[in-house]
């Protein structure tokens, strides 16, 4: 396994495992940064509102990314040919490009609504988060090719 590969395989299942972790706590009635993370429109409203289920949900996804990623160093190969971790690596990187870019009004980096909480928060953390989640791991798909 290539040194930088394994690297980035190590730091993406990390910041999944954390933030499916933070999820989890959300999910359970946790409130410690709530309020920072959830869209809300220039007057305060918020645009999502999500259940403890869907946050359960999120979680998850979250930890099966983590999975998928883990998954294109073999580590699975007995049960699933390595070719549908690459994929499932290269999807991962295209569903957080789209969340980096955002909707062009309240998420991302082409959002509008700028000055809210989570706006801030977005685009100094969120947004660059997903895009830095998206190179590293089109980074992983690339480099794991023929393994």
């Amino acid at each position: 396994m290539k040194r930088y590969t394994k690297m980035a395989v190590i730091t993406i299942t990390i910041i999944f495992s954390l933030i499916s972790l933070l999820h989890l706590y959300w999910a359970f009635g946790g409130t410690l940064w709530y309020e920072d993370v959830l869209p809300t429109n220039s007057m305060g409203t918020k645009i999502l509102n999500p259940t403890a289920i869907e946050t359960l949900i999120v979680a998850i996804g979250l930890l099966l990314m983590a999975l998928v990623v883990v998954g294109t160093q073999g580590l699975f190969d007995q049960y699933l040919n390595r070719k549908y971790f690459r994929y499932g690596t290269l999807l991962i990187s295209l569903i957080f490009l789209l969340r980096a870019i955002g909707d062009f009004k309240f998420v991302g980096f082409f959002k509008t609504v700028t000055e809210t909480r989570f706006g801030v928060n977005d685009t100094f953390f969120f947004s660059p988060l997903c895009l830095f989640i998206s190179l590293i791991s089109l980074f992983i798909f690339i480099s794991s090719e023929g393994e």
